[in-house]
């Protein structure tokens, strides 16, 4: 995290820079945008300058002229270009709007100020920043090369992170884990079974499988940690930090009682309760947990022995001493995992078989500023699932309370059925209409009105065959 700060440190603080010297760049082109009008003192005194030299230049032409006589030819051409000059300058003064004395009076103009320096012909253009010779013309290419090296470092520094904790998880749990299960981290990719493989699903997801146990068929624990490959993600955490989630499933065997229980947050229980399909429709209401020393926490529950033996007080002891770990559990033998849309044909028409599972969940303390040796704090509550699997199988409902059980759950599939069926009617009522419709498009586009016609009357025959009494004829013979 710290060498994040400081490459987003180091991007802001080139972007500013850029910024800077662009400005300044766009300064030393400033002299070219001055209005030419502001440069006529300079002018003024370049014509007199120019007038004074044609002064002398007249002053030395006369005396050439007393002194040596052969000169006089180049005199004369002088002379006239001279008068060309001045003919050129009446025909401007003509043009002056100045030149009028009726329109203004006491004005006095020099005409000699008008005289210019021959043009040299250039032109001079403001150059545009982008065609500027210099690394200031890439400015925008230089930020977007600092950003994607800026999300590489990010991208390789949140990988290794993440592979760290959860390579640490996994050693401060490998022991606890051994002794209760006979295979360890099976990947599933081999026919005999393997040990020790803790499986990388993503850059932030990774799974472990254990088998081998008496009343389970296995346990998936899913290490959910913080996406800090991702840029955004990063950016995110900043402003709502979240935790790594430790995800503990439990399948168990099918000698458990049918029950559903959970102990949930009581900011999420009313959550809960309409995302996932057995606690909707198993549970009533939610209840405190404050006589369990939980106040913190909600029940939802199909009946109140199930809450009394699940919590018990070393249950509780547990709880309360890791309360800052602790998330969740969830106990059923209906779970089907969310809720299914209306919408959702796949969900309405198809069964889907029901698992019975205890589901645990923990948080890694830090907020989001985990270190590697606080990944072993969950290991208490991993003992403690382990013991509620010998304590949840041995568990049996009376008799009141399985009778009730086994109503709701017939209730349930009953319901289940006649909402299918009438998805199933409405299915082939559609495709009825659907093919129906491409029959009637059939004959309509047939151009032999022969042909047409016996099509028309086959297709009446078929509807009055299926819209008519259904008759059996009997065969009898004499």
């Amino acid at each position: 995290m710290a060498i994040f700060r400081a490459l987003l440190f180091l991007l802001v603080l080139g972007y500013t820079s850029l910024l800077i010297t662009c400005s300044q760049q766009a300064d030393e082109f400033a002299e070219f945008d001055r209005d030419p009008d502001t440069d006529d003192e300079s002018a003024v005194e370049v014509n007199k300058e120019d007038e004074n030299l044609q002064q002398d230049s007249q002053d030395l032409f006369d005396e050439e002229e007393i002194n040596d006589k052969p000169v006089e030819s180049s005199k004369e051409n002088m002379g006239e270009k001279m008068e060309e000059e001045d003919d050129d300058q009446q025909e401007q003064d003509e043009f002056d709007p100045y030149s009028d004395e009726e329109e203004f009076e006491g004005y006095t103009k020099d005409k000699s100020s008008k005289t210019k320096l021959p043009s040299s012909g250039l032109k001079i253009t403001k150059v545009p920043v982008h065609l500027r010779a210099g690394w200031q013309s890439f400015y925008m290419e230089l930020l977007t090369l600092l950003g994607i090296l800026v999300y590489a470092a990010n991208f390789f520094t949140g990988k290794t992170k993440n592979s760290k904790l959860a390579t640490s998880w996994f050693k401060a749990h490998k022991p606890l884990l051994e002794q209760h299960f006979s295979i360890v981290g099976d990947d599933g990719m081999s026919k005999e079974p393997q040990s020790g493989v803790l499986v990388k699903e993503s850059e932030s997801v990774y799974t472990l499988w254990c088998t081998g146990r008496q009343y389970c068929e296995g346990m998936l624990v899913e290490l959910r940690l913080l996406k800090r490959h991702d840029l955004v993600s990063v950016m995110s955490q900043l402003l709502r930090p979240k935790s790594e989630i430790i995800k503990i499933t439990i399948y168990m065997d099918e000698e458990m009682d049918n029950f559903v229980f959970a102990l949930l947050p009581r900011k999420q229980a009313t959550k809960y309760q309409k995302e996932l399909q057995d606690l909707s429709l198993f549970c009533g209401e939610k209840k405190s947990a404050d006589k369990y020393g939980l106040p913190t926490y909600s029940i939802l529950t199909e009946s109140g022995e199930v809450s009394d033996f699940v919590l018990s007080s070393q249950i509780c002891n547990i709880i309360k001493k890791y309360e800052d770990c602790f998330e969740s559990m969830h106990f059923s033998d209906q779970f089907v995992g969310p809720k299914k849309d209306e919408g959702d044909d796949e969900g309405t028409t198809k069964v889907k078989k029901p698992k019975k599972v205890l589901l645990f969940e923990f948080k890694i303390p830090g907020n989001g500023y985990t270190k590697a040796s606080d990944m072993g704090a969950t290991e208490q509550l991993v003992k403690m699932v382990l013991h509620l699997v010998d304590r949840v199988k041995n568990f049996k409902l009376s008799q009141n309370a399985r009778t009730k059980s086994e109503k709701k759950r017939r209730e349930v599939a009953q319901s289940f059925l006649k909402s299918t069926h009438i998805q199933r009617q409405e299915a082939a009522q559609a495709k009825r209409e659907e093919k129906a419709r491409l029959e009637k498009e059939k004959l309509m586009a047939e151009e032999d009105p022969d042909k047409q016609r016996r099509m028309e009357d086959a297709l009446s025959k078929k509807n009055a065959k299926r819209n008519g009494p259904k008759t059996k004829s009997l065969k009898v013979r004499m």
